[in-house]
């Protein structure tokens, strides 16, 4: 009987740790995000799971109130056609699990970024990520009207994931609402509820088409006139 025991309690051991194993490299193969890819680092985003910070439904956009900066800065967007993506546990890195782009949308996404750290670059440029602490984020250079959030962020309203070709960005409440409810992204599950993440911290899904990117486009536009402040005059269209 003894021994038998020890059989089980081996077997358990042995089965709990391969689970360890397999969670922490699944985990690893998402890339590096805003910890350290380190046994120290999934523990911590392990941590992070099991209190579960963020209870509300990411998808919900009725729990993103409006504030003193908050305007509509995107036009009515189409809804988003088909399924959402499956988007993995982990709230960092806080990626896809599913659906992860075309490579014509994906390349269309990043010449859309480009443009925009191009097209006035005394305004917005390209530094390396707040939210992330790698890779670079689409940055606005003077946070002197900016709303609190951006101006926490050191200026950061979007960056893309190499990986999976999804993106954050820090979009006004309303525009965030509207992005939630037609079905092109979600907020990360830990927005509002961990520091200098606020709710308006938005997933955007990886486009599938160039079409999706355009519509991506405006989304990140929308974000970066919300970012320079309600005060500032946005600046032209990107054609």
């Amino acid at each position: 009987m003894r021994a038998r025991t020890l059989a089980v309690v081996s077997l358990g051991l042995a089965s709990g740790a391969w689970v360890v194993a397999r969670d922490y490299q699944r985990w690893l193969s998402l890339g590096v995000g805003g910890v350290p890819s380190t046994p120290c680092g999934w523990l911590k985003v392990t941590r992070l799971r099991l209190q579960k910070l963020e209870a509300r439904d990411p998808r919900a956009f009725g729990a993103i109130a409006g504030g003193p900066h908050d305007r509509t800065w995107l036009p009515e967007l189409p809804s988003r056609e088909g399924p959402r993506p499956d988007v993995w546990p982990y709230p960092v890195p806080h990626r896809q699990a599913s659906q992860p782009g075309t490579p014509h949308g994906r390349a269309r996404t990043i010449d859309i970024f480009d443009e925009h750290a191009a097209y006035d670059r005394a305004s917005v440029t390209y530094r390396r990520s707040f939210f992330e602490k790698n890779g670079e984020a689409l940055t606005v250079v003077d946070t002197v009207d900016s709303p609190p959030e951006i101006v926490t962020a050191q200026g950061e309203f979007a960056h893309i994931h190499a990986a999976d070709g999804s993106m954050h960005v820090i979009l006004s409440p309303t525009d965030a609402a509207q992005v939630l409810s037609r079905g092109w992204g979600e907020r990360h599950p830990l927005a509002g509820s961990w520091p200098a993440m606020p709710l308006n911290y938005v997933l955007l899904y990886s486009p599938r088409s160039v079409d999706e990117a355009e519509v991506v486009g405006s989304i990140v536009q929308a974000a970066e006139r919300y970012a320079r402040g309600s005060t500032q005059e946005p600046t032209a269209p990107r054609d």
